[in-house]
């Protein structure tokens, strides 16, 4: 396979080296691959994305950062088609079956506002729209981010991490290929912070799909990505390889990446 968005970046040293199909395992991922190709989108006037490329593996952790307003919102809701494109195209691919369709119920979306329904209890938030045959994945999912024991409370009887938690068990609780993570932290203090990137690594880890996290956090960034795209004024300005092993440890390697990262965007 060929890495779509290398064009753009032949000159670049931190661009990730191509993929071959043969490295893929099959049954080691979920996760869908996403071929995004000449993406446009307009805002009357406005230019938001530009001419982008993007080649996402199957299973792979793509982290992007830039400034406010450089379009990286905006390229997760087209993705999850919450919008749609002015033109371009958006594909995808299944890991597991190269012919198999990925649909709308195999990308789920989490954002800064866990966005709970405040009348149904933890467990009731967490099995929406699931199938009732299917309700034991909620309550799988609600032990797995240690909230077993909450399942019957209200959201307003929850912390904020404890919300953001069920968040997540709802999302994951419908088994996506791709996961799309718009500053889910943002709001959280620094250790519920810290607490959070762990379990949405573990459940990666575990679970194989696809993740995109959008933040404006560049250390969290290099804490969970495998790849780190910088975007300005629409475009992929920079990329990023985070070549160090999980869990990672805050040493050398992880601070100079991290101040790598953080000029990049500074420069922008």
């Amino acid at each position: 396979m060929t890495d779509l968005s290398l064009g753009r970046l032949a000159n670049d040293q931190t661009a990730p080296q191509d993929y071959a199909a043969a490295d893929i395992d099959p049954h080691a991922v979920i996760g869908a691959e996403i071929i995004i190709e000449q993406l446009h989108k307009f805002y009357g006037s406005v230019k938001v994305l530009e001419d982008l490329d993007l080649h996402i593996q199957p299973g792979e952790f793509l982290a992007i950062v830039g400034r406010s307003g450089c379009g990286k919102s905006t390229l997760l809701r087209l993705i999850a088609d919450l919008e749609k494109q002015s033109y371009g195209e958006i594909k995808f691919k299944s890991a597991r079956h190269i012919r198999e369709g990925i649909t709308a119920d195999d990308i789920r979306v989490m954002f800064q506002d866990p966005r709970l329904l405040p009348w149904r209890s933890i467990e009731q938030n967490v099995q929406l729209g699931l199938p009732k045959d299917q309700h034991a994945n909620a309550s799988s999912m609600l032990e797995k981010v240690g909230l077993k024991e909450k399942a019957g409370l209200w959201p307003s009887q929850l912390s904020g991490g404890q919300r953001q938690r069920t968040a997540l068990a709802r999302a994951l609780s419908h088994k996506p290929r791709i996961l799309l993570l718009d500053e889910p932290l943002g709001a959280l203090d620094a250790l519920t912070r810290l607490d959070m990137q762990n379990l949405i690594e573990k459940l990666w880890t575990e679970q194989g799909f696809t993740a995109i996290l959008v933040t404006h956090d560049v250390s969290e960034a290099v804490q969970l990505a495998d790849r780190i795209i910088l975007l300005d004024k629409g475009h992929i300005a920079k990329e990023f390889r985070v070549n160090l092993p999980r869990p990672r440890q805050k040493g050398i390697q992880f601070a100079e990446l991290e101040q790598q990262v953080l000029n990049a965007v500074l420069a922008t």
